[in-house]
C-alpha cells in the first residue's frame, strides 16, 4: 500500500514515514495541506493520513478533497485530545479511524492492521463476484438460476454483517454448504467454523456437546472438555436441525444469544463467548412452534435474517453446472477418466423429480460415475442407477441402511483433533 503523511511536525511525520516503510509499503509525506493536495494528485495514494491542524489550512479540506477524487481510500486523521470533537467531524466526513496525539506505534499498528484485514475481505468478495459472474458459483455452491443468482446476492450482503441468520429449505437442499459459504465471506473467515447437527446426538448430551462440562460434573466425565461455543469463539457455529433440540435447552440457548456467557456442565464460571450463530432446519418453523418442536422467543432470536433455500425441483436449470461440478471432484478422488456427461442424459436429470435435492443428484452423479464405461455418462448408463432400475434400488437400499445404521451407531458427532498452532480452527463433524 502506498501511504501519503500531512504533518507540519517533521520529527512525528518522519517518525511515521520510517514506520510505514519498515514493511508496510510506500510512504510520501509532507508539511501542508498545499503540498498535500499537489501530492495527492501525483503519488495516488492507498493510505492517507493526515493532521487536524496544518499552518496553512484544514486537515478536514484536505480529507474531504481526498474522498471526492478516491472514495475508497483509507484516511487516518491525528489530532490532540482538545480537539476531539473535529475527529468525530473527520469519521462523519469519510476517515477510516483517528489517532488522539501523542500516540503509540502500537495504536498505529492495530489502525494499520484493520485497514489490511478490510482491505483483504474486499478483494476476496471482489474475486468470488467476479467467479460468480463467470461461472455461476458462490465458493462451494452452484448456480445460475434466477433464484440461485437472487440467493448468492443476499448471501453476499448478510455476510458483512453480525445478525444471527436462520436457514430453510428441503433436507439435502445444501444449508450446511451455504453457512460455509457465509462464514468464508464474513469477517470471521479466519476464526473456526464449527458445525454441531443436534439431531445426530443423543438429547441428554447436546448441552454438554453445546457447552462442554467440568470433570466429576456426571457419570463418565472423568475431564474437564470444551464444548462447541468455546471452540467456535471468534468464528461461526452452525446449529443444524435445530428443531431436535429440547425446549429447555432451547431456554439455554436463549440465555447465551443475549447475554453472550456460557457455562459449562457442572461448572460455576461465566465464560464470555464471540460467536455469531447461524441455525438451520428443514421444518417449517412455524409448524415447529404450533407442534411446540421450537419456541416462538428462540425463533425470533435466530430469525433474525431468514434464508430460504430452494429445491432442487424448483431450479432444474442448475441440474447440468451441478452434475459437472460433482463430476470434477469425483473424478478427482475415482480417477476414472469420465470426462463429460451426454446431453440426452442431463436432459433426463433434468426431467426427474428430486425428494432428496442436492444431496441425491450428487449420489446418482458418482453412482454413475462407477457404472460408466470409456470417458463420458450416456443416458443409457444413467438409466441403470436411477430410482427405480436395479442397480438403483441396490444402491439406494445399501445408502439408507448404511445412513441409518450411521445415526443408531453415533451417540455423538466425530471429535477431530486439534491442528497444531495457536488459534487454529475445530469442526465437529454434521449431516449435511
Amino acid at each position: 500500500m502506498k501511504t501519503l503523511i500531512v504533518e507540519d511536525d517533521v520529527a512525528t511525520r518522519r517518525a511515521i514515514e520510517k514506520w510505514v516503510r519498515d514493511g508496510r509499503g510506500e510512504a510520501r509525506s509532507v508539511g501542508t495541506a498545499g503540498d498535500a493536495l499537489r501530492a495527492f494528485e501525483s503519488y495516488e495514494p492507498h493510505v492517507l493520513i493526515v493532521d487536524i491542524a496544518l499552518p496553512d489550512g484544514d486537515g478536514l479540506e484536505v480529507l474531504r478533497t481526498a474522498r471526492e477524487t478516491r472514495p475508497e481510500i483509507d484516511a487516518i486523521v491525528m489530532t490532540g485530545s482538545s480537539a476531539l470533537d473535529h475527529a468525530i467531524e473527520a469519521l462523519r466526513a469519510g476517515a477510516t479511524d483517528y489517532l488522539l496525539k501523542p500516540f503509540r506505534p502500537a495504536q498505529l499498528e492495530a489502525v494499520f492492521s484493520r485497514i489490511a484485514e478490510r482491505r483483504r475481505l474486499e478483494d476476496e468478495l471482489d474475486a468470488l463476484r467476479t467467479e460468480l459472474q463467470e461461472t455461476g458459483r458462490l465458493g462451494e455452491m452452484v448456480g445460475r438460476s434466477p433464484s440461485m443468482q437472487a440467493l448468492f446476492e443476499v448471501m453476499r450482503k448478510v455476510s458483512r454483517s453480525e445478525a444471527p441468520i436462520l436457514l430453510t429449505g428441503p433436507s439435502g437442499s445444501g444449508k450446511e454448504v451455504a453457512a460455509r459459504t457465509i462464514h468464508k465471506l464474513s469477517r470471521r473467515a479466519g476464526k473456526a467454523f464449527v458445525a454441531f447437527n443436534c439431531g445426530a446426538v443423543s438429547p441428554t448430551l447436546i448441552e454438554s456437546e453445546l457447552f462442554g462440562h467440568e470433570k466429576g460434573s456426571f457419570t463418565g466425565a472423568d475431564r474437564r472438555r470444551i464444548g462447541y461455543f468455546e471452540e467456535a469463539n471468534g468464528g461461526t457455529l452452525f446449529l443444524d436441525e435445530i428443531t431436535e433440540m429440547s425446549a429447555e435447552l432451547q431456554v439455554r440457548l436463549l440465555r447465551v444469544l443475549e447475554e453472550r456467557t456460557i457455562r459449562r456442565v457442572g461448572g460455576s464460571e461465566e465464560l464470555r463467548t464471540d460467536v455469531r450463530l447461524l441455525s438451520a432446519t428443514n421444518r417449517d418453523p412455524r409448524e415447529a412452534i404450533r407442534e411446540g418442536k421450537l419456541r416462538e422467543d428462540v425463533y425470533y432470536r435466530l430469525n433474525v435474517f431468514p434464508l430460504r433455500l430452494p429445491a432442487l425441483k424448483e431450479r432444474p436449470e442448475d441440474i447440468p453446472f451441478l452434475v459437472e461440478h460433482f463430476r470434477r471432484q469425483i473424478e478427482a478422488d475415482e480417477k476414472r477418466g469420465i470426462e463429460r456427461w451426454d446431453a440426452e442424459a442431463l436432459e433426463r436429470l433434468q426431467r426427474l423429480d428430486w425428494p432428496g435435492n442436492v444431496r441425491q443428484l450428487r449420489n446418482i452423479v458418482h453412482r454413475a460415475h462407477i457404472v460408466a464405461d470409456g470417458d463420458r455418462v450416456s443416458a443409457a448408463t444413467l438409466e441403470q442407477v436411477l430410482p427405480g432400475s436395479g442397480a438403483g434400488v441396490a444402491a439406494a437400499s445399501s445408502q439408507r441402511t448404511g445412513s441409518g445404521n450411521a445415526r443408531r451407531g453415533a451417540a455423538r458427532p466425530v471429535r477431530r483433533p486439534r491442528p497444531s498452532g495457536k488459534g487454529g480452527p475445530r469442526r465437529g463433524s454434521a449431516r449435511r
